[in-house]
């Protein structure tokens, strides 16, 4: 795993916040006492230990950028609603200058088909909504500038890991 394709990976989803970049920067230097530090965030991932410190190291950054809302971890089955609200929320929302409006959703649909439909509504803004893959039913969020994403796959390709536009996932 790349420590400097975490911190970067960071960096450009966060806008650069100090804080995430620090609390990024302590766990890749030492994924061991990080997951001891925060033990209760692993054992809710149901992650018992930490003998997979490129695990950690990817869930401690989705936590770290949820923690100061520039992602968010919504379940595959989520609300339109809660969706709009946490989506909504999110530091790049205000950043990229985007819009959600609830009658662009439908009701019934779910997060791929919500994405896709904010990748068309933000298609003139050149952003997109993007995901961190972390391994289980739920999907990390975040808006993202469509030219910083092929950087981000990169960057988790080389950290072992994936980040995909949402509808994808």
């Amino acid at each position: 795993m790349e420590h400097n394709a975490l911190i970067e990976i960071a960096e450009i989803i966060s806008g650069g916040d100090e804080a995430v970049l620090a609390d990024v920067t302590v766990c890749v230097k030492d994924p061991a006492a990080y997951f001891e530090a925060h033990r209760e965030q692993f054992l809710q991932r149901v992650i018992l230990s930490a003998e997979d410190p490129a695990l950690i190291c990817w869930l401690g950054l989705a936590d770290a950028l949820e923690a100061r809302e520039h992602v968010c971890e919504r379940d595959w089955e989520d609300e339109k609603e809660d969706f709009l609200y946490f989506l909504g929320k999110l530091t790049g929302m205000k950043r990229f200058g985007l819009e959600l409006q609830p009658d662009w959703l439908d009701e019934e649909g779910g997060i791929s088909q919500w994405a896709a439909i904010l990748d068309e509504k933000w298609a003139a803004t050149q952003c997109c909504a993007a995901c961190m893959d972390i391994d289980s039913d739920s999907y990390v969020l975040f808006p993202c500038a469509i030219s910083d994403l092929a950087r981000l796959r990169a960057l988790a390709e080389e950290a072992g890991q994936r980040i995909e536009l949402a509808e994808k996932m």
